[in-house]
């Protein structure tokens, strides 16, 4: 009974967000503005002003700039738009903006001070440069150009957005835990069930899908091709093909992924090892037959390089197949 008070007080003290570092970087920012928005509408309040510290980024740019739609001051100010509407919301009521019709479009309301906003606006700027200056010693005791860190921060968030760079390790990630293994016997039963699920939930089973899944070793490997399986945590989760059509030339086939693995990178990855794999065997290209209907996988073989070429007349075996595409390697 004694320990746990002790071990209350400890986790008490620690500072999570703290602690996790650049995991918690948004939270702790939103923290320091949080605490800093409060702080300044402590001063507001005891200077007589009944005003509030997140209103001041719309407040003060429709004092240099007026009248603004809702629409311009998210642009200019890089918030988003129901952010903005918000703040407008509450500042309208405080009675410090109105709004009027766009003599151009009757949809689209403008904003701006009223006479008491001006005025009000007018007997902040003191206090404004109060702040500003209190806020610059603040940065400097930092020891560090803070402001100048938070331009580059931006700048790098234009270029690439913190979406898209964790989009992309998530992509990394699963593309590398992704195993690809050859045929072996034992897998025969992985390559009929991927394909057949496939083809039956886009099109229809024809006969030479019958015919290369009953027999993958007779029909591909033996005749110089391979199949590849993809396996995540020691499961079967994907498979394609690769058939030879002339010594330079291999066609890309077969390739399903479970349909409960999608979007794991699982497609990808076998893709890029068929690329792999035929470029071991000093192949000039890659083809592969397939339909508008796909488009996930479309826009999967135009990244890899594939662009639509002429149907040859070898490959007008299957009726779903409307699409040639080539990869000269």
């Amino acid at each position: 009974m004694t320990g746990s008070p002790k071990r209350g007080r400890l986790f008490s003290k620690m500072d999570i967000i703290q602690e996790l570092g650049a995991l918690a970087f948004a939270s702790r920012l939103k923290r320091i503005s949080e605490r800093l928005m409060k702080d300044v509408s402590r001063v507001y309040k005891d200077q007589d002003f009944d005003f509030q510290a997140r209103w001041f980024p719309v407040l003060f740019i429709l004092s240099q700039k007026s009248p603004l739609s809702v629409t311009e001051i998210a642009r200019e100010l890089r918030l988003t738009h129901p952010a903005v509407n918000q703040i407008a919301g509450s500042v309208t009521k405080a009675g410090l903006l109105t709004s009027s019709r766009d003599k151009n479009d009757d949809r689209k309301r403008l904003l701006s001070l009223t006479p008491k906003g001006k005025k009000l606006v007018a007997r902040m700027v003191p206090i404004w440069r109060d702040i500003e200056l209190s806020t610059a010693e603040l940065l400097k005791s930092s020891g560090s150009n803070l402001l100048s860190a938070l331009d580059r921060i931006e700048r790098s968030l234009d270029e690439n957005d913190m979406y898209v760079r964790v989009s992309e390790r998530i992509k990394k990630r699963m593309f590398e835990a992704v195993e690809i293994v050859n045929y072996r016997p034992q897998f025969k039963k992985y390559f009929q069930v991927l394909n057949r699920e496939w083809l039956t939930e886009f099109f229809a089973v024809e006969p030479d899908d019958e015919k290369i899944m009953s027999d993958p070793n007779g029909r591909i490997i033996k005749k110089g091709g391979a199949v590849l399986f993809a396996r995540l945590d020691g499961d079967v989760v994907g498979t394609t093909a690769l058939i030879r059509r002339e010594d330079s030339t291999f066609e890309l086939t077969k390739m399903a992924v479970d349909k409960n693995f999608r979007r794991r990178q699982i497609g990808r990855r076998l893709l890029a090892a068929a690329v792999d794999e035929a470029r071991g065997e000093k192949a000039a290209r890659l083809v592969l037959l397939t339909s508008p209907k796909l488009k996930a996988a479309l826009r999967l073989y135009r990244r890899f390089g594939f662009v639509e070429t002429d149907m040859p007349e070898w490959a007008t075996c299957y009726q779903r197949c409307s699409i040639f595409m080539t990869l000269e390697l």
